[in-house]
């Protein structure tokens, strides 16, 4: 396998993919397996695309005409390896990001801080933070820089370190922690999954939210700490007065209008800690103010006709849509939520809907139900279709109303703007 990762590497590739579709002329391509379907499907069409080559199971037998083929015994095991041995070139130093959500929020403010004359920073793209997405993210990332801003996801046990095995951080951190995965029987679990970020010995900083320092995974260790909650963190922030404190002494207070959301501030506060163990000055720091902005389509705030809406849709978790629900703007008009249902959850899942809907009871003066699962709750308006849900809000809303629409990326809820006017 070595022999062929080299080999690779030193081809006149354009960029990897193991999604056909975004396939471009001199591309490589890896034929993984998945649940739901199987890369060794589409080669015929990789191949009118003008695929370079196309990384494929040692038992494909068929025959493709018009791409090269590269057999391997494990697919994904080979992307991983590539992955890795592109980065041992690299002089950059590796900053990676985990918890169970807040990570690629985290991730795009801290890439938009560094921006500087002084170095040069890539990042993983969008979310590409799984055992198949993490390692083609690195592929394809610019790796002639100064640090690279890495993202790294689990779903079981074991994950996290096997994409520290691909990229050994020399900074390291985790934001916070829930459980909604059926592979793990309680939040202790998910602790100490996630604490397998700070496996590597590359790894000199280790920064946690002070929020899960008392995790049996983080108890008795030494951590840098950032917090908006507890001033005896080591990076802490005075949301109501956006003071900044560090080691407990007063630093700087941030322009007023930065966000107001405590969960985006909770994120900045993050991403500016990475920042100043960086030794990033604060005024660098704050020059780039100015120009963080959220993910696409996670709290996007964009106004139709006098009304705002907030399209927050690009993942969502019981914990996310709470905290989305309680961060909405002040208004003089009403406060609505859309909220689409988390069907996919495998614990809990009526009692984390019932959850959400108790939340939205205290925050929204209407809440519209989006999705079969919320027929498992009465007095709700629910709906199982985009262009019904739109005609309601067209209905309903007014001008100074603020409208949050909240769901999973499977669900695809920007349909709903289809139809609104």
């Amino acid at each position: 396998m070595d022999k062929y990762v080299k080999q690779l590497l030193d081809m006149q590739a354009t960029g990897y993919q193991i999604d056909s579709r975004l396939i471009e002329r001199d591309n490589i391509f890896f034929a993984l397996k998945g649940e739901k379907t199987d890369g060794h499907k589409y080669l015929n069409e990789i191949v009118l695309k003008g695929a370079k080559l196309a990384i494929v199971s040692k038992d494909f037998n068929e025959e493709i005409f018009g791409c090269k083929l590269l057999k391997v015994s494990d697919v994904l095991n080979f992307l991983q390896a590539l992955a890795k041995q592109s980065l041992i070139t690299s002089k950059a130093k590796k900053i990676a990001i985990t918890g169970s959500f807040g990570k690629t929020t985290i991730k795009d403010f801290l890439f938009t801080l560094m921006q500087s004359d002084k170095f040069k920073v890539s990042k993983t793209f969008k979310n590409h933070n799984s055992q198949r997405g993490f390692p083609i993210a690195i592929l394809n990332m610019e790796k002639d820089v100064d640090f690279l801003i890495l993202e790294m996801a689990m779903d079981e046990k074991s994950e996290i370190e096997k994409l520290v095995n691909i990229a050994e951080p020399d900074i390291a951190l985790i934001s916070k922690l829930a459980l909604f995965q059926e592979s793990f029987e309680n939040i202790e679990e998910v602790a100490f999954a996630k604490n397998e970020i700070f496996l590597s010995e590359k790894t000199k900083d280790k920064i946690i939210n002070k929020e899960i320092e008392n995790f049996k995974a983080f108890k008795n260790k030494k951590f840098i700490t950032y917090s908006i909650n507890d001033n005896k963190a080591d990076f802490y922030l005075d949301v109501e007065n956006k003071t900044f404190y560090e080691q407990g002494r007063k630093i700087k207070i941030f322009p007023k209008d930065v966000f107001e959301e405590k969960h985006l501030l909770e994120n900045l506060l993050a991403a500016i800690s990475v920042c100043r163990l960086i030794d990033m000055s604060l005024e660098d720091i704050l020059k780039n103010f100015k120009n963080l902005k959220t993910p696409e389509m996670r709290y996007e705030k964009v106004f139709i006709n006098g009304s705002l809406f907030i399209k927050d849709y690009y993942n969502s978790n019981p914990y996310t849509m709470i905290q989305a629900i309680k961060n909405m703007p002040k208004t003089t008009g009403k406060k609505i939520v859309v909220l689409g249902h988390m069907d996919y959850l495998k614990i809990n899942k009526l009692q984390l809907h019932e959850d959400v809907l108790i939340e939205a009871k205290k925050n929204a003066d209407h809440i519209i139900c989006f999705g079969s699962f919320w027929r498992n709750f009465k007095d709700f308006e629910i709906f199982e279709d985009f262009e019904n849900v739109a005609n309601h809000l067209n209905q309903i809303k007014e001008k100074d109303d603020v409208i949050l629409i909240k769901g999973p990326r499977v669900l695809k809820m920007e349909k709903i703007f289809d139809y609104i006017n």
